[in-house]
Parts: C-alpha cells; sequence; structure tokens
C-alpha cells in the first residue's frame, strides 16, 4: 500500500471529523462549525475517499463511527495536539502567543466572584488577542479524561486524588456550607445539630474523597453526584442535605429556598488547583492565562485584607483526604 501524505485539505477535513464525533453527529458539529450539513457531509466523503474506507454510518439509525472510523478518531488526537503546540512554537520565537489555548474549567464557577473567570478571560483575550481560547465546562473527572486525551491543555478545577503524571498547583479556595432546602425538614428547625444532619439522607460528590463527611462520619450517603449543579438539584428536592458552593447559593437563600446549616462549624474549604502533564512544557498562552488568574485571584485576596466583605477573609477548615 502506498504511503499517504496528508494535506492541508484532509487535515481541514480530519478538524470537521473529529468535530462531529465530539458532538455526536452532523447536526451538533454544524452549530459548532458555523457550517452547513451539506458542506460537512462533503468533507466527510473527501476524507473518506482519500482514507480508502468508511468512517462513520449516518441514517435514520443516526450517527455511529466504524471501528476504523474510531481509530481515525484516536489517531487524531496526536496531530491536532502536535498541530497545536507547533503553532504555539513558532509564535513564541515571534514572542507572540498565537495557536489554540484550550482551558478546562470545572461546572458552576462563574458566581464566583473571587475567582473571577471572566476578568481573567477579559484580561488574556486584551494581551493575547492572536490566541483561539476555548473554554470546557465539566465534571473533575471529565476535565483529566479531557487532558488526558489531549482534549484540553490544562483544567481548573477542586483538586481531586493524587493522579500520577500530573500536577496539581494550588492557587484559590471555595468556601462551601451544608445545606438544605425548604422541603426538608431541617429547613424549620432553629436549633440543627450534627447527630440531625447524620440522620439524614446526605448527597457527595465522589471526586471530593468522602472530604465533605469529615464533620459527619456518620452520615448517610444516599446519592452521589457528578457535578455542582446535580448536587444542588438533589438537595433542592427536598429529600437531601449536602454541599455547595456559598457563592452560588446566594439567589435560593435570598428566596428562601436554601437553608446554611451549622455555620461555620461545618463550612470547609475546597482547594482549587491548575492540573496539568507534568511532562509538557507550558505555552507562552498557558503562561498569560495562568498569570491572569492568580492576579485575579490575588487582588481578591488584598482585597479581604482591607476589611471587604469576600469570601476570603473568613478562616474556614481545610478539607481533608484530597
Amino acid at each position: 500500500m502506498s504511503e499517504l501524505r496528508l494535506s492541508v485539505a484532509d487535515i481541514r477535513a480530519l478538524r470537521v471529523f473529529r468535530s462531529v464525533v465530539e458532538h455526536g453527529g452532523f447536526t451538533g458539529a454544524q452549530l459548532a462549525l458555523a457550517m452547513s450539513q451539506s458542506t460537512i457531509s462533503f468533507q466527510i466523503n473527501a476524507l473518506e475517499e482519500r482514507l480508502g474506507f468508511s468512517l462513520c454510518q449516518r441514517g435514520r439509525r443516526g450517527f455511529e463511527l466504524t471501528d476504523r472510523g474510531s481509530a481515525v478518531y484516536e489517531y487524531s488526537h496526536s496531530l491536532t495536539s502536535a498541530l497545536s503546540a507547533f503553532e504555539m512554537q513558532l509564535g513564541e520565537l515571534r514572542s507572540k502567543a498565537t495557536g489554540v489555548l484550550r482551558v478546562g474549567i470545572v461546572d458552576a464557577t462563574v458566581t464566583d466572584s473571587n475567582l473571577g473567570l471572566d476578568d481573567v478571560i477579559h484580561q488574556f483575550i486584551k494581551k493575547a488577542s492572536e490566541v483561539d481560547l476555548r473554554i470546557t465546562i465539566g465534571s473533575p473527572e471529565q476535565l483529566i479524561a479531557d487532558t488526558a486525551k489531549g482534549g484540553i491543555d490544562f483544567a481548573i478545577s477542586p483538586r481531586i486524588k493524587l493522579l500520577p503524571g500530573y500536577s496539581q498547583t494550588e492557587f484559590h479556595h471555595e468556601r462551601n456550607s451544608l445545606y438544605c432546602s425548604e422541603r426538608h425538614p431541617l429547613f424549620s428547625r432553629k436549633l440543627v445539630t450534627k447527630a440531625d444532619v447524620e440522620a439524614s439522607q446526605m448527597v457527595v460528590r465522589p471526586y471530593a474523597n468522602k472530604s465533605e463527611l469529615q464533620h459527619f462520619p456518620n452520615a448517610h450517603v444516599g446519592a452521589y453526584a457528578s457535578n455542582i449543579e446535580a448536587q444542588a438539584m438533589y438537595i433542592l428536592s427536598g429529600h437531601f442535605v449536602g454541599y455547595l458552593p456559598d457563592h452560588m447559593t446566594v439567589t435560593f437563600r435570598q428566596n428562601d429556598r436554601l437553608k446554611a446549616l451549622l455555620v461555620p462549624e461545618a463550612q470547609i474549604r475546597s482547594p482549587f488547583v491548575i492540573i496539568a502533564p507534568k511532562h509538557k512544557k507550558a505555552s507562552l498562552s498557558e503562561r498569560i492565562f495562568v498569570q491572569e488568574l492568580r492576579k485575579r485571584v490575588g487582588n481578591a485576596e488584598k482585597t479581604a485584607g482591607k476589611g471587604q466583605p469576600t469570601e476570603a477573609k473568613k478562616p474556614l477548615p481545610k478539607i481533608r483526604g484530597v
């Protein structure tokens, strides 16, 4: 079999193919790529013709990869990562940040004013306007999986279990309180005890490594939530108590839908970290983003030191076991 040499058109078609796979079909990719379905179909057909085999099945049964299509998708990770690294390296030779920067961020952080990711993104785009910044939101487990397969360059997440081959650099703490909803029996109690909490069903996050149980070792875990929004839904149902970041509960508390229990003794601090592969050298665009992130968090801490009411000001017990 003759050696296949990829052309620019082949690489473009591969990127379209990857988007189709990652969005579960042509419809999702159409929105992400801002292309018509006929254009996407043309690109996939052209790639299949070049490769000499079918990549996917599409029709009434929906979109489904062939075995060879799955292999091509997996192989394409190394190509896209290499191209992205090459673009960034060329930019660094010009002392200019270029290429694509893919950042993974844990869900339910947009309301954290101390983290201020909207400000970080604003400053980053001002300083690195030629970089194609792509933000992915997901659970810590999803972000780690995306980092491992080269889908994102680094992740911003609560600290998780020790990961071989990855660094976890701590830079921020998020305050979490124990909550119940107005549907829960503890909501109307004037005095709530540790025993009351341990007699209730609790929802926890698996990635937190049981840190949410540090104050309640005998608690009954009745549900597991893969992310913060799922945890909030369980708690709002009235059947569970559980921990939530205080910054995301403000509206619920103001509307008397959530109540914090055993404050401040049951509060915990969730350390946030930057997770990145140890073997990979940070690009110029990564360094700029992290620099802006640290600057933003540092400014929030300085504000707290001047007496402003921010979460960072109040000392809280640190999460253990993570």
